[in-house]
């Protein structure tokens, strides 16, 4: 099976990261690191070289399995698989609580933690009798470490884990139940303690299901879709290759089958997917989507996935990325692809608009989502796979964004979005403010925002209707306030505005005519970035429309 591996198209990839792995270098993980998230919010400081210890190890097993060359790869894996076994805690600074003492604190499964009992895991599957040769008794070290910090920790210990029992449960509780299910299946040795476990793990996994709406929509947003939808299709795969059958109920079940589709429902074009919420604008599904579409039989994946460039993995998971690119690749693979399905909708959450020629989105819901924006009413628009108008979408987290400050960030708050800012007031965040929409012959989107603004904005009466078509589209805004107020609108726009008028805008090959609101300035936006790459290639330019009528329009065409 290696052999057979060794001639597929990511084999060298891995051996060539291998390769760079220097002698002797571990990447080194300090507390005063550690400690920098309790002091200002830092969190990249420490997770980086963590992230690439996991990385090394992955890439310095799978390239001794490919060549068989114990030699050269052997003495950098054992000091990495010893390094990662020294750490005094798997858990990252973001997810311990400082403010309290003893084990609850400190020996806390979170996401990352999981992700590395299940890399330790797979490590020992792999090669745990080499590791033996050089050490005896090491194999039986990791498989007692790891199943204490992860499995038995969640399970036998007392120790709370929120994601574990809530009723209303985040990517978290498949995340890790994936993981720590993965762990048990490579190291439990004890068949009615890996029974229990795969009990307690799917009940928490199937609370995750239940409350996802049947459409499949994703709350969290595109770029939370590998950790939350997919794993519950990791979690059927994994289970339907240990015992086959096991799982057909639920590969037949629709809902299912729709949340495993959710991130072909929204790519727009061959690169970007909907920015929504704390996600990034580049599509990049795990491997797992390719198994996931062939399981389910759904083709717009299945055609998306094999058409992306897949990394070798991301925040530690390189082991699992790596072995799926090497050992399940499809052998026939599609050709090219497509625009995507012409309407993708989801309930009163959001709708989405494509042709080769323009492609547009609306976002609706309420303003409370788990990774929350404040963005009812948002509109995204494409040229082609051009990006126009867009949703900023998230950088690199850092504390502020889970704190009382998180809605001070100019890209999550009201006015970081395109519906409007009525005389300085903008929306906030809190479940009490809705929107819902209607979609009329699948082009005209009709948005209901009279319950997305505070009171003191007085809104009567809101509607923003999108009229849809390949080579223009209009978006209008109707709306009675209990007061005569300025409306503001910001437009984040990928390319340079070229402001010919007040009233007409060149964004790169489309134009923008305005009726009824006109420019009143364009400014450079903050760069953000993604880890260490810009989320959108370079900055966004903020273009500022405002309006003193409670009527107006916004045309794009070709």
């Amino acid at each position: 099976a290696w052999g057979k591996a060794r001639q597929g198209k990511y084999a060298s990839a891995v051996i060539e990261k291998a390769d760079e792995i220097k002698y002797g270098k571990v990447p080194q993980l300090l507390f005063s690191n550690y400690s920098q998230y309790n002091i200002n919010g830092n969190r990249s400081d420490y997770e980086k070289p963590y992230y690439a210890r996991r990385a090394n190890l992955a890439y310095l097993a799978l390239a001794m399995c490919l060549t068989g060359d114990k030699e050269k790869y052997m003495p950098r894996l054992l000091d990495h698989t010893v390094a990662i076994l020294e750490e005094w805690n798997w858990c990252v600074p973001a997810h311990i609580k400082w403010k309290t003492s003893g084990p609850d604190a400190w020996n806390f499964c979170d996401l990352f933690c999981a992700e590395t009992g299940a890399v330790m895991a797979q490590l020992h599957a792999l090669v745990a009798d080499e590791l033996d040769k050089e050490w005896t008794g090491l194999s039986e070290l990791i498989r007692q470490k790891t199943l204490q910090r992860t499995v038995n920790t969640v399970l036998y210990s007392g120790i709370e884990h929120w994601w574990f029992t809530s009723w209303t449960p985040a990517n978290w509780t498949v995340w890790c139940s994936y993981n720590n299910l993965s762990t048990a299946f490579c190291l439990e040795k004890d068949y009615r303690k890996l029974a229990y476990a795969v009990k307690m793990y799917l009940e928490a996994a199937s609370r995750f299901i239940y409350h996802c709406p049947e459409d499949g929509y994703c709350a969290e947003g595109p770029s939370y879709y590998n950790k939350a939808n997919l794993m519950i299709s990791r979690l059927i795969f994994l289970l339907d290759k240990s015992l086959p059958g096991s799982m057909d109920k639920l590969i037949a079940a629709p809902k299912i089958k729709a949340m495993v589709e959710f991130i072909a429902n929204v790519q727009i074009g061959s690169k970007y997917q909907l920015s929504f919420g704390d996600s990034q604008c580049e599509l990049h599904p795990d491997f797992a989507a390719i198994p996931a579409a062939e399981l389910f039989n759904a083709p717009a994946l299945l055609e998306m996935s094999c058409l992306n460039n897949f990394s070798l993995g991301s925040c530690g998971n390189h082991l699992n990325e790596s072995l799926s690119l090497i050992f399940d690749q499809p052998e026939e693979l599609p050709e090219k692809m497509s625009a995507g399905n012409p309407v993708s909708h989801f309930k009163d959450r959001l709708v989405v608009l494509r042709t080769d020629g323009f492609s547009a989105a609306l976002k609706a819901g309420h303003n409370d989502e788990p990774h929350n924006h404040n963005d009812l009413g948002h509109f995204s628009i494409f040229d082609g796979s051009t990006p126009v108008i867009v949703d900023a979408g998230t950088g690199t987290y850092s504390r502020i964004h889970f704190s009382p400050e998180r809605y001070t960030l100019w890209n999550i708050r009201g006015a970081g979005h395109n519906a409007p800012v009525l005389g300085g007031i903008e929306q906030v965040p809190g479940r009490e403010y809705t929107s819902t929409f209607t979609l009329e012959n699948d082009h005209i989107v009709r948005c209901d925002l009279a319950k997305a603004y505070p009171a003191e904005a007085g809104v009567k009466s809101f509607e923003r209707t999108l009229d849809f078509s390949e080579d223009r589209i209009t978006v209008e805004d109707a709306f009675v306030l209990e007061k005569p107020l300025p409306a503001v609108i910001t437009l984040h726009c990928k390319a340079t505005p070229e402001i010919v008028d007040k009233n007409t805008v060149k964004l790169g090959e489309v134009t923008l005519l305005l009726e009824g609101i006109s420019v009143e300035k364009a400014e450079l936006l903050p760069d953000m970035l993604h880890l260490t790459q810009s989320v959108w290639d370079g900055p966004l330019t903020a273009l500022r429309l405002r309006s003193d009528s409670g009527r107006y329009k916004l045309t794009f065409k070709k």
